[in-house]
């Protein structure tokens, strides 16, 4: 047994065996990669996910609390405290008409340097 692990016949299967397991070891090394970036993109989607779940579940609380019942309760329904008053607050007209004949003028002022905004102004 001493001679056969001596022997250039085993010297030759032992270098065609490291031949073939470095090949093996280059084809697997790209996949190896592909798996690892896979996997990295898994654990990100997992921690998106996980921060989802836990805004989501932060939103559920609130849609549960009586903050948001009475919020929900007086936008939709117009409900009030007793304790509350409530004040309307109502928009003059002549007010209206002033803000509409402004957003009306200034578009024809768009675009221009202020020299012929001023010569606009003072020669029209």
């Amino acid at each position: 047994m001493p001679g056969f692990l001596k022997s250039k016949f085993f010297t030759i299967l032992i270098l065609a065996g490291v031949f073939f397991l470095s090949i093996s070891l280059v084809r697997v090394y790209p996949q190896k990669i592909a798996v690892e970036k896979h996997l990295e993109s898994l654990e990100d989607k997992i921690k998106e996910i996980e921060r989802s779940n836990s805004s989501l579940a932060k939103l559920m609380a609130y849609f549960k609390s009586p903050a948001y019942l009475e919020r929900e309760s007086k936008l939709k329904l117009n409900v009030r405290r007793p304790d509350e008053n409530v004040v309307f607050i109502f928009q003059d007209e002549k007010e209206a008409i002033v803000k509409e004949e402004k957003s009306i003028s200034l578009p024809d002022l768009e675009g221009l340097t202020n020299f012929e905004k001023w010569t606009k102004y003072l020669f029209k």
